[in-house]
């Protein structure tokens, strides 16, 4: 008879049964809150597996929807909204390929004729392998919970490169033009990236409490970081004073705002349309990220240890801040 102990309950209030299957401890979604209702769900759950251990019932099948819900119920809220959004686009994308398959069936040969159809509507390469990515992370979740026997999308993934974008640090002059010609908030938050060489979103979601501008040197602490490890990055005795002089808004806890008061948003697209107003449109164009190349090649060029820029930028690793070796005799005009 089943009781409590084969209910599992997440964070988010859905309940999961939980069984032994193949002499592995298996967590499956009965997709309920109501511990009534699971309490229901969790008996025919245990039916089911008794049949088929005695060898009196197929196997069971769980289609490409339930793995996403499950991986959906694991993972999505430890996602940051940015990253939630691209895998949403990206399921969407999949779902109409592998829509009531069942996941046990589905194999590297139905990634690669996915991968094929993508590149053939005009996917890029980084597209398709975000796709494979989280189609990845839910073949996972399917693995662990005994669904499938092994995943058959890593192997694809390898035939498709990860595409670096050039370094192309921002000259002095050009970067002047942009500052000039920016709006007041948006040109504080251009300054913000090039003087700490910190992540787009590290700076457009910066809030005062994680300012310290009474310390000497004042510091700036990222909690939600790309590499999910906290770090702590001295700020310029300049850019503290900037930062002091700036006017706060008692109803919002953003450093940067727009002329609305909210933060910004879609920094990367803001400061596309900025480069063209403010350099033209023959002029090269610069991306956003270009200032963060620009922070990492300045320091190093005026002889920052490399571990100290490694730490100022969030690499987990410095054989990252490496591939800035070949400008340090390259002056940035």
């Amino acid at each position: 008879m089943p009781n409590d102990k084969n209910l599992w309950r997440h964070a988010n209030g859905t309940y999961y049964a939980r069984i032994q299957v193949n002499g592995r401890d298996v967590r499956r979604s009965l997709r309920t809150t109501d511990v009534r209702a699971a309490r229901k769900l969790l008996k025919k759950v245990i039916e089911q597996a008794e049949k088929r251990r005695a060898g009196i019932a197929e196997p069971e099948k769980h289609t490409w929807e339930e793995a996403v819900v499950r991986w959906s119920d694991l993972q999505m809220a430890d996602l940051r909204p940015g990253t939630q959004k691209r895998y949403l686009t990206s399921l969407g994308q999949i779902h109409p390929y592998f829509a009531g398959r069942d996941v046990a069936g589905i194999t590297s040969v139905d990634v690669h004729d996915y991968t094929v159809a993508r590149r053939r509507k005009g996917a890029s390469g980084a597209t398709v392998r975000r796709d494979l990515t989280i189609m990845s992370r839910v073949m996972r979740v399917a693995k662990r919970a005994g669904w499938i026997s092994a995943n058959p999308v890593p192997e694809e993934m390898e035939e498709i490169p990860e595409r670096r974008e050039p370094i192309r640090p921002v000259p002095i002059r050009a970067l002047a033009k942009l500052t000039r010609r920016a709006p007041p908030g948006f040109r504080d938050l251009i300054r913000f990236l090039a003087r700490t060489g910190c992540r787009q979103e590290e700076g457009a979601s910066l809030e005062w409490s994680q300012l310290d501008l009474r310390s000497v040197p004042a510091t700036c602490t990222f909690s939600r970081t790309k590499t999910r490890s906290p770090r702590v990055i001295e700020l310029t005795a300049r850019l503290a004073d900037d930062l002091r002089r700036m006017p706060r808004d008692p109803d919002s806890p953003y450093v940067f705002r727009s002329p609305s008061g909210k933060r910004y948003t879609n920094v990367p697209g803001r400061f596309r349309v900025l480069v063209r107003k403010a350099l033209g449109e023959g002029a090269d164009v610069f991306r956003c990220h270009d200032l963060r190349h620009t922070y990492a090649i300045r320091a190093l060029q005026q002889k920052t240890p490399i571990y100290d820029v490694a730490r100022q930028l969030g690499h987990s690793s410095v054989k990252t801040t490496e591939i800035y070796a070949g400008w340090l005799s390259r002056p940035i005009k």
